[in-house]
Formats: C-alpha cells, structure tokens, sequence
C-alpha cells in the first residue's frame, strides 16, 4: 500500500492557502477515482518507454481499463499517442542537458524528500533531470478537465526542493527548471529560478502554512482551491458555508442598488455557491445512502432515459419490418476533433486549412488574474456618421 504524506506536494496549494483542509481531509477516508486511475497507468506507461523496457504489460492493463470502463473518454490508442509526445519530450530535454554536461543524469519516479520544509513532506516526481549546475523537475498531467500552470505551482516547487536538496552534496545547483507537461490539454508550461529564490519562497511560505496545518487550532480560509483542490470535505465545511452564504455589504450610490464592490463580490460567491451546492449535494446523497439520514428528504430513483439494449438488433427487426435503412440512421460529418485525428494534423492542415475557421467568441466575464488577453468591445458613438 503507498504511503502519502500528510502534507503532500499535490494538495499544497490547498493547505497553503487553507491550512484547516488538512484536518479537514483527516476527517474523510481516503477515494481513488477512474481518473486517478487513468492517470496513474499513463505514468506507468511513461516510466516503461523513457527506460526502454517492455511496456506490453501496461498496454494490455491500459486496455483492459477502457474496455471495463467505456464511460472513460479516451482510448488505449489515444493515451499511446500521448504519451509517446511525452517521452519524446522528456528525451529531448535530456539531451539538451547533455550537450552541455555529458555526465547528465535522468531519473524516473524519484522518490523526493522536502522534509526541511513540511514535516515529513515526501513525495515522488516523475522526472529529475541533473546536469551542470542546472536541475530540471518535470511532471506529467494526463487530467483534461483543467489547464495547470507551473508558474507558482507549489507541487512541482516542492517537489523540485526534495531533488535539489536529494543531489546537493553531490552537485552545486545553481537554477532550477520546473515543467508540468500536459498532453491532453496541448500545454507546456514552464518556470525557472535560482536555487536562492526557491529555498527563499519554502523559509517564507511552505514552513509557516505547514506549521498552521499541523497546530492544535488550524485557521480555515474557503476559496476557489476548495474544488479545484479536491478539499474531500467541499461539502459539508462550515467555514465554506459561512463564506458563500454571506455578503459583505459596501457603501453604493443607492441603498436598493448593488454597488459595484458588491456585483464584483457576489459575482464571485454566485460561482463558489454553484460549486458549493453541488458538492454538498453529493455529500448529502453519499451520507443519506449510507444510513445517514438528512431531515426533511428521502433517496427516490432518478428520472432515465429509455436506451436500446442491442442497436444492431433493433435495426435489424425495423428493416425487416419493411422500413428503408436510410431512415433510421442520422448521418452527419465528423467533428473536428475526430477529422484531425482520422487525418492526422498534418494531413488536417493541408486539406482543410482552409476550410476551418475559428470565430470570435462570446464576451465573458473572468477574474482580472485570467491569463487571457482584455477584450476591448467597439463601442460606436451614436452621434457619428456612418
């Protein structure tokens, strides 16, 4: 059974920012999902092909997966082609360090030890790279769902702290390269900084947050690292509700108007709200299903759609009934996404660059911090002459 850190490097910016979700967390037992599961094969997998060993074992658990969960997006074929971009990327980094130091070192699954600055912070990262006075720190994302930056990120941070302090008796590191390789999500990001600035950051914001997590009376601070950071009790926090429930009144214009202090709160806590009230319906069903029950509601069974047990039966029976085929199927043409895939991006750019446009898309309203460049709409004086 894998041991985790009670402070582990994948939930730090949770208890960074939260240090009462560590306790919080304790109070839940501990989940896997088809997604963790999924990611976990794709490191295995990853790990086999970087060290050229023989990877038919993986790929035939990796098949084995998506045949037994078919509501998982994706396929043994697509994962290959992804991680294959990975290791290709992984090798061509390492090469790189070599040129410059022929004595370079790659490392796969390193287990890394941070505990200078978290008590008893461990963790493993995927790739170390170690060469001249250079460390580079690489970490696979096969998740999908949301884009990770490693700018800032305090994972890949630690777990570049664990390596250097690992391999410093031995090397005199100087700077530090940090990456977090998402394929699914065609991203790359990057940061790099002195060994200083780093160590510098872990004095100044790892050892305090870690010191509050573990005390006797642990502050608890809900955002949006709530759900972005898996907090298991999202739920049922009272802190979280507290915070989403209330409304911090400003001074405006009009006592019956919003100022706009307040749109720009409540926009934010509308958001947390919609989160919030999903997960602490998930938690109430989860308790309610397992003898809890919640006063004033009952578990029904929910409304489904009627299915074909067996399509190709079904078709078989209605031609055979006298009806044309061409009636019972809907034809149309395959999304983009497929086409590039059926196509390969090559031969997609050179058929069809021209046929494939990318419109503007709709206003939106985001946090000023969103990376995204400010649209500027063309507001048309009434009072000029077309």
């Amino acid at each position: 059974m894998t041991k985790h850190a009670t402070l582990s490097a994948s939930s730090a910016e949770r208890w960074i920012n939260c240090p009462g979700s560590v306790h919080m967390a304790s109070l839940f037992p501990s989940s896997t999902s088809k997604a963790a599961e999924e990611g976990t094969l794709a490191h295995e997998y990853a790990e086999c092909l970087i060290n050229k060993r023989k990877a038919y074992k993986i790929a035939e658990k990796i098949e084995a997966f998506y045949e037994a969960n078919p509501d998982v997006k994706g396929s043994a074929e697509e994962m290959s082609d992804y991680i294959f971009s990975y290791v290709e990327y992984v090798n061509e980094t390492f090469r790189k360090v070599q040129a410059k130091d022929s004595a370079a070192v790659l490392l796969t699954e390193q287990r890394v030890d941070f505990s200078e600055y978290v008590p008893d912070g461990f963790g493993t990262s995927d790739v170390v790279i170690i060469g001249d006075d250079e460390i580079t720190v690489i970490d696979l994302k096969y998740g999908k769902g949301v884009e990770v930056s490693a700018e800032g990120n305090p994972q890949i941070r630690l777990y570049a702290l664990g390596a250097i302090n690992m391999f410093d008796l031995m090397y005199e590191f100087k700077s530090v390269n940090m990456v977090i390789y998402q394929p699914r999500r065609e991203s790359i990001s990057q940061e790099s900084m002195s060994v200083k600035d780093l160590q510098e950051w872990a004095e100044e914001v790892i050892k305090p947050a870690a010191g509050l997590a573990l005390s006797d009376k642990p502050p608890y601070c809900p955002g949006e690292w709530c759900t972005s950071h898996f907090c298991p009790g999202a739920g049922a926090c009272k802190a979280r509700a507290k915070y989403v429930l209330e409304l911090e009144r400003h001074s405006g214009k009009d006592p019956a108007l919003l100022s706009d202090a307040e749109i720009a709160d409540c926009i934010g806590r509308a958001e947390d709200l919609a989160k919030w009230a999903k997960a602490l319906g998930a938690y109430a069903l989860d308790s309610a299903l397992n003898g809890h029950a919640i006063p004033g509601y009952k578990v029904v069974e929910g409304r489904a759609n009627r299915i074909y047990k067996d399509s190709d039966a079904v078709a078989k029976k209605v031609v055979k009934a006298g009806f044309d085929e061409a009636m019972i199927y809907k034809r149309e043409l395959i999304g983009i996404t497929d086409m590039e895939k059926l196509l390969t991006k090559k031969k997609f750019n050179e058929i069809l660059k021209d046929l494939v446009i990318k419109p503007q898309g709709a206003p939106k309203l985001v946090p000023e911090t969103d990376k995204r460049a400010e649209f500027k709409p063309n507001i048309k004086n009434e009072f000029e002459e077309d």
